[in-house]
């Protein structure tokens, strides 16, 4: 026997209808280190400047810490190529990517700071994830 009502079922309905909250996983605790392709730039080109000829992406990359500094390396081998310091050269498909120093002996690159720049409030940028 149930004691309820009209008015205590449409209570119920209501409540059973209502959308259940979206899962939130909070990634506030996580820190990932910010890793500068400017920065990154500058030591490829040290790397570059020192070997004197063709040096693999993978011995540029050999003392990276962490993955982020590996691809901010390769965001700057690409900002370095735009400004045409550097050659690029595959010998074949997924090979080593070998990498040579075309820029002057005194010559500094110009590499922006696009890939550097925080994504401070825009909606890239989330709090939640899913």
């Amino acid at each position: 026997v149930i004691s309820i009502g009209p008015e205590g079922f449409a209570k119920l309905a209501v409540k059973a209808m209502q959308p259940k909250p979206r899962p939130q996983v909070y990634v506030d605790h996580i820190h990932a280190p910010l890793v500068s392709v400017r920065e990154q730039a500058g030591i490829v080109v040290e790397l570059l400047r020192a070997a004197g000829a063709a040096v693999s992406f993978r011995t540029l990359t050999e003392d990276a810490p962490d993955t982020l500094t590996v691809v901010a390396r390769f965001l700057a081998l690409l900002e370095l190529y735009r400004e045409k310091a550097v050659t690029l050269d595959q010998d074949e498909a997924l090979g080593d990517l070998l990498v040579t120093w075309s820029g002057g002996e005194g010559a500094e690159p110009v590499v922006t700071d696009e890939f550097d720049q925080e994504l401070n409030g825009t909606p890239e940028e989330e709090d939640v994830r899913e």
